[in-house]
C-alpha cells in the first residue's frame, strides 16, 4: 500500500484517512452500518477495507476475541465431537476439472513407512484464504484488488513470494468459537419440498430465517459476534446418493448446466450477514453461494466471493461435511457448538485444509 507523490509531497492512501478508530475495551465503536460500506469512493463494491485499521490481515477474525472463545464453552452439552472434513480424495473426481485429484503414495522403509500426500487444497473440505479470490472487473489480473489494498498479484507470484495475507496468519491466531447450523437442506425435506442440489437455486434470507424458526431459534439473535456460520444446503447428502457415473461427469458439465444449489448472491444477503457480525462462513456445497458465481451487488456484478475474501477479510469453508452433524443436532434440538479449525500453517498460503470439529 503505497502512498502516491505530488510536488507538494505524498499523497496518503485513502485507508490511512478513513481507517476505523477503535479499542480492545469497544472494539465495535464507530462500527458502520452496510449502508456506510465501503468507507472511501475508491474502494471497490462494499469493501470493508479500514474497519479493522489500515494494515489489518485479519479481517473478519477480529471478531473472533478471548471473550467469544470462553464464551463458546457453555454450547458443549453432551461432549459429542463430530468431524467436519470430507475425506482428502471427496469429491472424486474434484468437480473443478482444471483441479488434480489427491495423490497418496506409500513409501516403505526398514522397519517402517511414511506417506506423501500431494493435493490441490480446494478439491475437497478447504478453508479459502485472503489470497484465493480478489475482486477482479474483467477476471484480468491486472484489475485484481485484494482485502485491504496490502497485496498485488505480482508480489504473490514473484521469486520468494511474499507472507502478506498468507494463510499462516489465520493458523496462527487460532480459530475456535461458537459455531451455527442452519440446516436449509432439512427445512426442505421436512417440507416435502423438492429440490435439485445441481441446479442454480438461490436460498435467500427470508428462507434461512424461516429455517432458524423451524430449528426453534429467534431468527433476530440466533447469532452472536465471532460466530461460524454454517449452512447445509444438502448438497453433499444428492451427491454421494449419485450413480458412480453421474458424479463422474458432475465436473465436466457446461454452460447453463453448470450450476449448483447455494446462498444467493445479493445486498440482502450481504446486509443480513454484516450485521451479524460473522466470523466465518461455510457450507456443504462447492462455494457457499449459489453456481456458477454471479450477483449483482449495489449496482455492480460482483460475487458474495469478492466480497467476503477481498472486501471483508471474511474467509470461506466449503465442501464440510454436516451429514452427522445435522443429524446430531436434531437429535438433541441444539443446533449452536463450539468449533475449532485450524487450518495449515503454510507461509503465503492461499488456502488449506480446515481440520474442522464441532463439539455439542
Amino acid at each position: 500500500m503505497a502512498a502516491l507523490r505530488t510536488n507538494a509531497g505524498p499523497i496518503p492512501h485513502p485507508l490511512t484517512l478513513v481507517a476505523r478508530a477503535f479499542n480492545d475495551s469497544d472494539m465495535y465503536a464507530n462500527w458502520p452500518t452496510y449502508d456506510q460500506l465501503p468507507l472511501h469512493p475508491s474502494f471497490p463494491t462494499k469493501a470493508a477495507w479500514g474497519v479493522w485499521g489500515a494494515s489489518d490481515e485479519f479481517g473478519a477474525l477480529n471478531h473472533i476475541t478471548n471473550a467469544t472463545i470462553l464464551a463458546a464453552r457453555s454450547e458443549i452439552k453432551s461432549g459429542r465431537a463430530i468431524n467436519l472434513n470430507l475425506e482428502l480424495s471427496m469429491p472424486d473426481p474434484p468437480l473443478n476439472p482444471q483441479r488434480r485429484p489427491l495423490i497418496h503414495a506409500i513409501q516403505p522403509f526398514a522397519g517402517y513407512q511414511d506417506d506423501v500426500i500431494t493435493l490441490n487444497t480446494q478439491i475437497s473440505t478447504q478453508y479459502d484464504g485472503l489470497r484465493h479470490f480478489p475482486y477482479s472487473t474483467n477476471l484480468s489480473q491486472s484489475t485484481y484488488q485484494f482485502y485491504n489494498d496490502l497485496l498485488t498479484f505480482e508480489e504473490i507470484m514473484a521469486p520468494g513470494g511474499s507472507s502478506t495475507l498468507g494463510i499462516q496468519i489465520a493458523a496462527q491466531k487460532g480459530i475456535a468459537g461458537r459455531g451455527v447450523l442452519l440446516d436449509w437442506g432439512g427445512w426442505m425435506e421436512s417440507k416435502n419440498a423438492t429440490f435439485d442440489a445441481f441446479n442454480g437455486t438461490s436460498i435467500p434470507t427470508i428462507e434461512l430465517d424461516a429455517v432458524a424458526a423451524w430449528q426453534g431459534l429467534d431468527p433476530a439473535s440466533f447469532a452472536k459476534p465471532g460466530d461460524f456460520l454454517v449452512v447445509r444446503t444438502g448438497f453433499t447428502k444428492q451427491y454421494v446418493a449419485l450413480p458412480l457415473h453421474a458424479q463422474e461427469i458432475l465436473p465436466y458439465r457446461e454452460g447453463a448446466d453448470a450450476q449448483w444449489v447455494g446462498v444467493e448472491s445479493s445486498d440482502a444477503t450481504l446486509r443480513w450477514l454484516w450485521d451479524k457480525k460473522i466470523s466465518i462462513v461455510g457450507s456443504d456445497n462447492p462455494t457457499f453461494e449459489r453456481g456458477p458465481l454471479s450477483g449483482v451487488i449495489s449496482g455492480d456484478q460482483r460475487s458474495l466471493h469478492e466480497i467476503f475474501i477481498a472486501g471483508w477479510g471474511q474467509s470461506i469453508v466449503e465442501y464440510l461435511n454436516l451429514e452427522k452433524l445435522a443429524a446430531a443436532c436434531h437429535e438433541l434440538n441444539q443446533y449452536s457448538f463450539l468449533f475449532t479449525l485450524q487450518n495449515l500453517n503454510v507461509v503465503g498460503g492461499i488456502a488449506s485444509p480446515p481440520n474442522a470439529m464441532a463439539i455439542l
